[in-house]
């Protein structure tokens, strides 16, 4: 399986907080291969009951906790949209749903950057 979005950011978090994986699986009472796993996209996103533990012990902001319930529901998204978004306080779960139904039909795919603004132009358009 291929890098996810959520287990990208959930890797953001942890390193941010300065946790070890062994750290945060004793903090969340979680194996820190499956925490190992879900980073690598090894494994699904967790069950609710585990993604709050870990939520609680990473400590996200909550523009942080919207997007990774997000990614956790929406898991097909880049990792590198994700990281984006994540460090992107505009950016809404409506907007990031609106970025990942887009389909790109030229040869060349936008950075995550522009996606994410052509995305952002679309939820105001909607709006007006």
């Amino acid at each position: 399986m291929a890098e996810s979005a959520f287990g990208a950011v959930l890797r953001t978090l942890r390193e941010r907080r300065e946790l070890s994986l062994r750290d945060l699986a004793a903090l969340a009472e979680v194996d820190h291969a499956y925490i190992s796993k879900i980073e690598r996209g090894d494994k699904e996103p967790p069950p609710e009951e585990t993604f709050l533990r870990l939520s609680r012990h990473l400590k996200p902001s909550p523009h942080e906790l919207a997007l990774l319930k997000f990614l956790r529901a929406n898991n097909a998204v880049e990792p590198a949209l994700a990281m984006e978004a994540f460090g992107d306080a505009e950016v809404t779960p409506d907007i990031m749903a609106i970025a990942v139904s887009v389909v790109h039909r030229s040869s060349g795919r936008p950075t995550p950057a522009e996606w994410l603004n052509r995305a952002k132009r679309a939820k105001r358009a909607m709006e007006e």
